[in-house]
């Protein structure tokens, strides 16, 4: 009886593999709706600004790596149309395009950027409206003025650096508190 089903199993999954290696799946990585309407993105987006890039940090490549890996665009921010943006931010973006990730960002080239998340991890992709400002015409005319960023560069790396004094000094507070008791035992 054992041997029957087991057979049995062995064939179902002989006929149904080969069948999967023959008829493959159709698969769509990334698919975009039609464009939105700026009234949409100024509804649904988090940010909308117009920068240039200042330096691109792609993802190292090592034995494991995905298309969805995160590409860091650092921008010096020029007009604001919404949200509250130092002079200068961080987007992020998926390495491929095959994981929706805007693969046009150039150093020193100037965009018109659509991010969502959060405040301090704004993302983009190629869904998402992001363009070069010499493509972008017809949105600037539609979002109109907008506003200057504010003057502050980069509120995290103040705290980095209020972090890294604070650890500095501790660090030496200690070492001097293990000299002194060293002196103190002989």
């Amino acid at each position: 009886m054992w041997k029957r089903t087991t057979m049995l199993l062995l064939i179902y999954l002989l006929v149904f593999g080969t069948w999967l290696v023959v008829e493959p799946f159709t698969v769509n990585a990334c698919s975009c709706a039609g464009p939105p309407s700026i009234e949409d993105q100024l509804n649904r987006k988090t940010a909308i600004f117009k920068g240039k890039v200042l330096s691109l940090t792609k993802p190292v490549n090592g034995m494991i790596w995905s298309s969805a890996d995160p590409v860091k665009a650092q921008f010096e921010v020029k007009t604001v149309w919404k949200g509250e943006l130092s002079s200068q931010t961080t987007v992020y973006t998926a390495l491929s395009s095959a994981s929706c990730g805007y693969e046009g960002f150039e150093v020193n080239e100037e965009y018109i950027v659509f991010a969502y998340g959060e405040p301090d991890r704004l993302e983009t992709g190629l869904c998402e409206g992001t363009k070069t400002i010499a493509s972008a015409q017809g949105e600037l005319k539609a979002l109109g003025t907008g506003y200057e960023p504010s003057k502050i560069t980069n509120p995290h790396e103040d705290n980095r650096s209020v972090i890294v004094l604070v650890l500095a000094i501790s660090l030496t507070l200690f070492i001097l508190l293990v000299i002194s008791l060293r002196r103190r035992q002989r």
